[in-house]
């Protein structure tokens, strides 16, 4: 365990449940639908914060902390998260049980007059209590990442950073590409051989009960647990337990945090997850849209220029903002926020051409639409997990600033060649080689923008600056659903308006399928627009080469 890529290997385990747990409820949402028996105006309001209750805590909690094991220590922040996440992964186990009584119990506790406060029925408070056990795991997985990061910093010396961090973000990203397939094929795979499992536990002495979507988050309890001991000795050194002796910014993290929930709450928990149900723009557009959006947006907005400020201001700041003057750390920050927003369009193009093309609304028509989507979908996102670490590699060879802008102008190429070519009828295994192209030119900048912004930073900001590298990219996806669905939507009416009134119905879905077509080939042109933007931003990195025998310049610290 004193071998920092040993350390590493432990460290990550926790990070790809965390992750695959990002988007594995978007796979098994409909079942537990099903299974709760939800009714119909819940099926999208209330259930798709299961996901996207599950992101904003993930976002919240990389924002303070980050920061607290600056402070405290790295290894009982992770600790304490881990187990945390392992709660929350009980918890949803048994949400339906005695959580939902209790909900009940509070909620009389509260208004104890029946006539004026009906209570929720007992199928919403069982989903109430599954999205309160979502946010739970979240808060406990989102803070494993930057420390992990932040670990890889102190672990590792400037010119060896490269290959570690993007080994983390290709675990990281592998995560949350997988957990959609994962989650269905687990579903799948317990309703075709649910029996012989049974049977099989049975033979051992186990009485388990029959495997359905519940049993996906009880694999997290051992799994974390073997994580749990692996963590305990492999952080056991005085590094990881390091205080720095500053000072936690309460009011910094307070404002920061209501203006993420403001953001998010405003635009309807807008994620790339929404998109995979979604058949048109309108459709996408019920996610990111409510009665508040417009006061939320302003409150939201109110608290980060409150945030701004106290930050200048106070003695000890959640994040240091000086640190933006320093050229590889606004730059790596910029490009992050940029790459976020162009992977959005991506994610959300792609099940929006396979779901408006089925053939028929049927139950079954949906779910082989949903497949497709998702493996086409593969197409971006597991060449971009991929990518990850060869982009450390090329990085160390030849810096971050020739990595980062090659890999943008490769992403630049991909959307420009997406917008040209797909059609209503295109091929779906064009349509994922082509994406492929912009998952690898984005997968490329993980690893040299990740570490050019580390090691701008001391040991005491690594942590929150880590995190500042993943929440970018988190809000600029978020930011890019909700901003261009409400353009898209109205330029596909126009599109549409422009064609006169057609009366024949199957003329006017054709007409219909065709402007949303040329919509998102218009979105692809935006997304190569800001990632040309991102490529200017990035030619101001500098640094990152390693030389032959640098190495042997920075001793490596002495872990016990």
């Amino acid at each position: 365990m004193r071998r920092p890529w040993g350390i590493l290997i432990v460290l990550t385990l926790p990070v790809f449940i965390g992750a695959l747990d990002l988007t594995i409820v978007s796979a098994i949402l409909p079942e537990i639908i099903n299974q709760l028996k939800l009714p119909i105006d819940s099926r999208f309001d209330d259930a798709s914060w299961a996901v996207s209750g599950y992101l904003l805590a993930y976002t919240i909690s990389m924002t303070f902390m980050g920061r607290i094991s600056d402070i405290i220590g790295r290894r009982w922040v992770y600790i304490a998260c881990l187990i945390i996440f392992m709660f929350g992964s009980w918890f949803v186990t048994i949400a339906h049980t005695w959580p939902a009584d209790w909900y009940l119990d509070g909620y009389r506790w509260l208004y104890p007059n029946p006539d004026t406060h009906i209570p929720p029925a007992l199928e919403i408070r069982q989903l109430h209590m599954i999205i309160l056990g979502r946010v739970i795991q979240a808060f406990g997985a989102g803070a494993m990442v930057p420390v992990t990061m932040a670990v890889v910093g102190d672990m590792f010396p400037a010119g060896e950073r490269a290959r570690p961090l993007g080994f983390v973000g290709a675990v990281d990203t592998a995560g949350w590409v997988l957990g959609h397939l994962y989650g269905g094929a687990m579903v799948k795979f317990f309703g075709a051989h649910g029996d012989i499992i049974v049977d099989a536990l049975g033979s051992v002495g186990l009485d388990l009960g029959y495997p359905t979507w519940h049993t996906l988050f009880i694999l997290n309890i051992p799994i974390s647990l073997v994580a749990l001991v692996g963590a305990w000795y492999a952080l056991r050194g005085g590094e990881f337990g390091h205080r720095s002796g500053q000072y936690f910014d309460v009011l910094g993290t307070a404002l920061i945090t209501l203006a993420l929930i403001g953001f998010s709450v405003g635009v309807g928990g807008a994620s790339p997850e929404s998109a995979l149900g979604a058949e048109s723009f309108e459709d996408l557009s019920t996610h990111s849209s409510n009665d508040y959006t417009i006061p939320l947006l302003i409150g939201a907005a109110v608290f980060f220029g409150l945030f701004l400020l106290w930050e200048m201001r106070t003695r000890h700041p959640l994040i240091d903002l000086k640190l933006f003057r320093k050229r590889n750390y606004s730059a790596s920050a910029f490009t992050n926020f940029c790459v976020g927003f162009g992977l959005a369009i991506g994610l959300v193009s792609v099940p929006l051409v396979i779901n408006i093309r089925a053939e028929s609304t049927s139950q079954e028509a949906f779910q082989d639409a949903a497949l497709i989507a998702g493996l086409v979908l593969s197409g971006l996102t597991v060449p971009m997990a991929l990518a990850a670490y060869p982009g450390a590699l090329l990085s160390d060879r030849y810096g971050f600033r020739p990595v980062t802008v090659g890999g943008l102008a490769l992403a630049v190429i991909g959307f420009v060649l997406c917008s040209l070519t797909w059609t209503s009828d295109i091929s779906p295994w064009i349509m994922a080689f082509e994406i492929a192209v912009i998952g690898v030119g984005l997968g490329l900048t993980i690893s040299p923008v990740s570490t050019a912004l580390i090691n701008e930073v001391p040991m005491g900001e690594r942590g929150v600056s880590a995190a500042l590298v993943l929440i970018l990219r988190l809000v600029g996806m978020t930011l890019a659903i909700s901003g261009l669905t409400s353009y898209a939507l109205s330029r596909v009416e126009q599109r549409t308006r422009a064609l006169g009134n057609i009366t024949d119905i199957d003329e006017r879905q054709a007409a219909y399928l065709d402007a949303t077509v040329a919509q998102i080939n218009e979105l692809f042109l935006i997304g190569a627009a800001v990632t040309v933007v991102a490529l200017f931003i990035a030619l101001r990195l500098h640094g990152g080469r390693v030389e032959k025998g640098a190495e042997s310049d920075h001793p490596r610290p002495t872990l016990t």
